[in-house]
């Protein structure tokens, strides 16, 4: 089967779309946009963890994913999650 959208940007796709904001496809998404404006504190890493895996496992049958860490930056309240895919593929995508 052929995919016209790169992995990386199809996770990119999955974890900026609200999960259920699809008309056609409601289990389409994530829940990283209920994060927004929390605090980051170790239960923000959790859920962000839990919905980044959620997310991508229903919805990109081509990767697993090994981890999930982050970078933050302080200054202007910037998370980018960094996913670290079983085949060696790093991908970042910014929760803004």
């Amino acid at each position: 089967m052929n995919f016209k959208v790169s992995i990386k940007d199809s996770i990119n796709r999955i974890l900026k779309t609200p999960l259920g904001s699809r008309v056609m496809r409601p289990n389409f998404g994530s829940l990283l946009y209920t994060l927004r404006d929390r605090e980051f504190n170790d239960e923000y890493r959790l859920l962000a963890k839990k919905y980044t895996y959620e997310a991508i496992i229903n919805n990109e049958p081509r990767v697993k994913v090994e981890n999930v860490d982050f970078k933050v930056e302080p200054v202007n309240g910037v998370v980018t999650l960094v996913i670290i895919l079983t085949n060696g593929e790093i991908i970042e995508v910014e929760n803004d």
